[in-house]
């Protein structure tokens, strides 16, 4: 198992990107393999004002109640009968040292492994590129790592081939699996998971009804961005979507439609123009529009890169943003507020959608029935789409 830890972690230092960006991903690294007992439990004494930290294991409350760890362990789990006389030595000893066994001595006391993994499917461009992922990362990690448990992080090429997948789900042993992949739908993954596992996936469900998801309000994001822009005095907004192959894709293209026609305006498909969630793409494509000298004044972009995209090639051309045309993102990643101009952006809580997947695993881990989530999201206006 340390053999397929230690794959996983190269795999995520492997590339380049951003310092910040790589930053956060250390830092998720570090907590991927933060060492955690298998049952203890954290007991407080305040000496000369400090709190110190001493680990109490189930065979030291054992010995002082002068029983066997399996004995605390039945007494506490309520799993046998005890004997009055035993069940009051190890409350008394319980007590003396205030014990109580974490969560992951309750797991692995059933047979369970305590690994929860997060698989990504992404380009190595994509991830150490775009800070979402680190967000993504950091809240599930830390959810997993409070409860107790033992995150691991799977980055997967996105051109992989399924024998690969099935190699990478079948070797870690793994308690708990939440699944984000824009590249391929949930029900590719079903004929490869262990049923037994819990299972949630971040993002749409691809036309799966066997799992729970946590996902984003895309369609609420794609209108308010658009809507936003028409209320500012845009008369020929551009949409430059992301993957149509996706679900974000399609339902951001969705919310801008919506607005368009709310506002009484015609949909021009000159003006739908199909990106890949990437900055390149979106500078390729703003290029031909400025070629082709299509009219408009306003752009909605699928996710901030293709906004950071969009604005370099119409400030290279001499087109001001915002006095000639103003640009919405989606996304508020963190470098959304630092360039110059700060973009106005759709943010979505990334953090939260990983603490979120995180909650829904270890609910169904817990017997809990576990429903589809969808999280809010609010405009965020800076310059790149203010008033002239």
């Amino acid at each position: 198992m340390s053999a397929f830890l230690a794959a996983s972690l190269r795999s995520l230092t492997a590339g380049t990107g951003s310092a910040r960006h790589c930053q956060r991903s250390r830092q998720s690294i570090r907590r991927l393999t933060r060492p955690m007992p298998l049952e203890s439990v954290i007991v407080a004494k305040k000496i000369i004002g400090i709190t110190a930290h001493t680990e109490i294991t189930i065979d030291q409350v054992a010995k002082a109640a002068k029983v066997s760890p399996a004995t605390v362990s039945r007494v506490l789990n309520g799993t046998a009968k005890v004997s009055a006389e035993k069940e009051k030595a190890v409350r008394k000893a319980v007590a003396k040292y205030n014990f109580t066994p974490n969560a992951t001595a309750r797991r692995l006391a059933g047979g369970r492994s305590g690994l929860i993994a997060l698989l990504m499917e992404e380009s190595s461009e994509e991830f150490f590129f775009n800070p979402f992922w680190g967000e993504v990362v950091q809240g599930f990690s830390t959810a997993i790592t409070d409860a107790g448990l033992h995150p691991l992080l799977l980055i997967r090429r996105k051109s992989g081939t399924e024998d690969s997948l099935l190699s990478t789900l079948q070797a870690g042993q793994m308690d708990g699996l939440a699944i984000f992949s824009r590249h391929r739908p949930l029900k590719s993954f079903e004929k490869m998971l262990d049923p037994k596992m819990a299972v949630v996936y971040g993002g749409d469900l691809g036309g799966s009804t066997n799992y729970p998801s946590v996902d984003i309000d895309n369609i609420k994001g794609g209108y308010l961005a658009t809507k936003h822009l028409i209320d500012s005095g845009c008369k020929n907004i551009v949409t430059i979507t992301g993957d149509l192959k996706l679900q974000s894709g399609r339902d951001r293209l969705d919310g801008y439609e919506q607005a368009i026609s709310e506002a009484g305006m015609k949909l021009n498909d000159e003006l739908v123009i199909h990106g890949d969630y990437t900055e390149s793409k979106a500078q390729e494509l703003v290029r031909q529009l400025l070629k082709k000298k299509i009219k408009f004044d306003g752009v909605f972009a699928g996710n901030d890169l293709s906004a950071l995209g969009a604005i370099n090639v119409l400030m290279t051309n001499g087109i001001n943003v915002p006095g000639k045309v103003k640009v919405v993102g989606f996304d508020d990643s963190p470098f959304a507020s630092k360039n110059q101009p700060s973009r106005s952006t759709i943010r979505q809580p990334i953090g939260e959608l990983g603490a979120q997947v995180a909650a829904s695993l270890l609910a169904i881990l817990d017997g809990q029935k576990v429903e589809d989530k969808v999280l809010d999201v609010k405009l965020i206006k800076r310059q790149s789409s203010a008033a002239k």
